[in-house]
C-alpha cells in the first residue's frame, strides 16, 4: 500500500454511491480512461493510467506484463475493489 499514491487518487475522484465506482475527475485520455503524471523509481515523470496507479496504491505491485482492468466496465472507475489484473496476451487470443 502506498499512502502517497492513495492521496493522489483520493484528490481526483468522486464516489458514486449507486455503483460504488470511484469516478476519476483528473485528466482523461482520448480513449476515455483516467491518467496522470507520476514520478517513476528513477525520479522521471511519466504518464500512467489512473487504474494502474490505483491498483498499485491500494493492492500492490503489478507483475511485469500484466495490466489492470475494471470489473464494473466503467472506464473512469479507479475503485480498487473493481480492479483486477489480466494478461493482455491471453485477452487477445
Amino acid at each position: 500500500m502506498n499512502l502517497r499514491l492513495q492521496q493522489l487518487i483520493q484528490n481526483n475522484i468522486v464516489q458514486d454511491e449507486t455503483s460504488e465506482c470511484w469516478l476519476w475527475t483528473g485528466q482523461i485520455s482520448n480513449s476515455g480512461y483516467g491518467r496522470m503524471m507520476i514520478k517513476n523509481d528513477n525520479n522521471q515523470t511519466q504518464m500512467e493510467s489512473a487504474q494502474q496507479i490505483s491498483y498499485r496504491a491500494y493492492i500492490g505491485e503489478i507483475t511485469t506484463g500484466m495490466l489492470s482492468r475494471q470489473t464494473c466496465h466503467n472506464r473512469l472507475c479507479v475503485n480498487p475493489a473493481h480492479l483486477e489484473l489480466f494478461d493482455p496476451d491471453d485477452w487477445r487470443k
